[in-house]
């Protein structure tokens, strides 16, 4: 499903180099669940970001469903994400002039004007517990309830591949249970998930386990 040979993305800062993505080879096969840990700044972000195409790599190659994705042009990889490949981001990226069921489904029917993904939507609210928040606007809802709303904007137009970073960082230990569980079932229907965490609690038996120090990634 998704593979890197030799991926190598270089910073500057203060008049220095370094490699936030340090000649990173792997692979990820559809129905595998994969959780990369690693310190903040060892460069998870990074290699997320070039992985989804939205950071460019310096050099290396990225594979997907066996074709080779590197060169895409910015469209060509915008694309292939509102298709195949959903990316959850850090941080608070609900759009808040829209309701959090508008939230969900409205970005993918922008790229697949044929689709509707309301009632998908409505679905994985109720399944995260957020279903009677399905009018209200982000501004109501807490760190925890955001995040899950955008788990669920990013999974609801069926992706191949799913990249989430930190998912579960606002998340109490229930719901952090739950979204993991989610993203278990969704490995067990044929995607291919790929996590990022600081949290070695939440790594479930079964699923692969990577560590990135100074953007150097290892098999554990």
């Amino acid at each position: 499903m998704l593979k890197t040979i030799q991926l190598t993305k270089t910073f500057s800062r203060q008049n220095r180099s370094f490699e936030a993505v340090d000649h990173v080879s792997f692979s990820l096969e559809a129905g595998e669940m994969a959780v990369l840990t690693g310190p903040s700044g060892c460069g998870k972000s990074t290699l997320f970001h070039l992985l989804c195409g939205i950071t460019r790599p310096d050099s290396g190659q990225i594979f997907f469903e066996d074709s080779e994705v590197t060169g895409l042009s910015n469209r060509e990889f915008a694309a292939l994400r509102a298709e195949k490949i959903s990316y959850v981001l850090q941080g608070d990226s609900l759009l808040p002039n829209l309701t959090v069921l508008e939230n969900i489904y409205l970005p993918h029917e922008l790229y697949a004007p044929a689709r509707e993904f309301k009632e998908e939507a409505m679905a994985l609210l109720e399944r995260f517990g957020l279903g009677c928040l399905a009018e209200d606007l982000p501004a109501n809802l807490s760190g925890g309830e955001r995040r899950r709303v955008a788990i669920a904007r990013a999974v609801v137009h069926g992706p191949k591949l799913v990249v989430a970073d930190e998912p579960t960082s606002d998340l109490d230990e229930e719901n952090a249970t739950m979204i993991m569980d989610f993203f278990q079932a969704q490995a067990a229907e044929g995607r291919a998930v790929l996590i990022s965490t600081h949290d070695h609690s939440i790594i479930r038996p079964g699923s692969t386990h990577y560590a990135m120090k100074h953007g150097r990634m290892t098999h554990i």
